[in-house]
């Protein structure tokens, strides 16, 4: 009806006014009446401006051009915000993954051997016969592996039952090709928003990393430094493969392996140290007579070491120690009280904590000279 209207506005011949006022017309409703303003100081579209014969064309063109695009952005916009779900589950592929193959073998043969002589209850005569092996442990319902086994007993039981029937199509039917396309077009759209869902997790997680390392770490104070004594320079073990942990395995050959071997050398050293302690035990008579040696070489050598009394705790501390034990102490909540009344009796209130370290440090090592 627009259009037969806007022939009997127009006349035949003025066939390129008509297409100017159409492309016009789209450029206004994609871009807005800003636009359109631009337009109207513009000789070549007068159309335009309401006074213009050809104006009431342009405005009916505008409103449907409005109304299409309208209808296009809210089709866009629901088929944006639909979600495709997973379109089928599969039959006979999903168990856990994490298996090795002899297991899954194992498994796979005792549940195909439990449906073909379900009859006789042949699961319940496995559990009793095989309850002592741990290779058939899953058996048990309380078995980690016990859901994997039966989610291969219904596979088995739909296959024999003939549940399934035959394919979701049939070869007669025309339309097999179609439905074969269809679900392989659903299940191939699935795995792509999952690939984006995917990809989505992995740019937010660089995202935290980069922040993560954008932090000028330079900037923060070193509190205190650990050195490692020579003692603890021993062979660290190898750290555990969590992956080889991860992995289910059929009896006692699993990841806990590697924790029998950690146990295996907690032993071998028990031993070693056992055989020490009877060394130990036939030198015993040598080792006292070492022992008073270097208990009176030591008493010897504390004898010569210089003791320096702190000024704000007031106990003996020896020189090559007093340093750090005056750090301790200026940094310590509990002497504060001593520490201000020491500050003030000295004058020491306006100096940093460096140089009330310095200024303590000298006046007790002058006191100590003066003893």
């Amino acid at each position: 009806m627009g259009d037969l209207v806007a022939a009997s506005l127009i006349a035949e011949d003025d066939e390129f006014a008509r297409e100017t006022i159409l492309k016009t017309a789209k450029y206004v409703a994609e871009n807005g009446a800003s636009f359109e303003k631009k337009l109207r100081d513009d000789p070549r579209f007068s159309f335009v401006n309401p006074g213009n014969s050809h104006y009431e064309l342009y405005e009916r063109m505008l409103v449907d051009e409005q109304r299409s695009g309208t209808k296009n952005n809210e089709a866009f916009l629901q088929d944006k915000d639909t979600k495709p779900q997973e379109p089928y589950p599969f039959s006979f592929m999903s168990y856990a993954k994490k298996l090795t193959k002899r297991d899954l073998e194992i498994i796979k043969l005792s549940a195909a051997y439990c449906v073909v002589n379900e009859d006789i209850d042949y699961m319940e005569k496995m559990r009793n016969q095989f309850k002592e092996d741990e290779l058939f442990g899953f058996l048990s319902p309380d078995h980690a592996l016990n859901s994997t086994f039966i989610h291969f007993m219904n596979q088995y039981r739909k296959v024999k039952s003939g549940e399934l029937g035959p394919p979701f199509f049939e070869l007669r039917n025309e339309d097999f090709k179609y439905k074969i396309l269809h679900r392989s077009f659903e299940r191939a759209e699935f795995n792509e928003y999952s690939k984006e869902l995917k990809n989505e997790k992995q740019r937010a997680m660089h995202m935290q990393k980069v922040q993560f390392a954008a932090f000028d770490w330079t900037q923060f104070k070193v509190v205190d430094k650990f050195i490692p004594l020579s003692s603890d320079d021993t062979d660290v073990p190898k750290p555990l493969d969590f992956n080889q942990l991860a992995v289910k395995r059929l009896g006692s050959a699993g990841g806990l392996d590697m924790f029998d071997k950690v146990h295996e050398q907690q032993q071998t050293s028990s031993k070693e140290s056992e055989g020490k302690s009877r060394k130990r035990k036939v030198k015993a008579a040598g080792e006292t007579r070492l022992k008073r040696r270097n208990i009176g070489s030591s008493m010897r050598n504390t004898s010569d070491i210089k003791y320096i009394e702190c000024p704000i705790s007031h106990k003996m501390v020896p020189e090559d120690k007093f340093d750090k034990h005056l750090q301790i102490l200026l940094t310590d909540p509990h002497y504060k009280l001593e520490r201000e009344k020491y500050e003030a009796k000295h004058k020491l209130s306006n100096l940093s904590s460096t140089e009330v370290f310095e200024n303590v440090k000298r006046i007790a090592r002058i006191a100590s000279e003066k003893t």
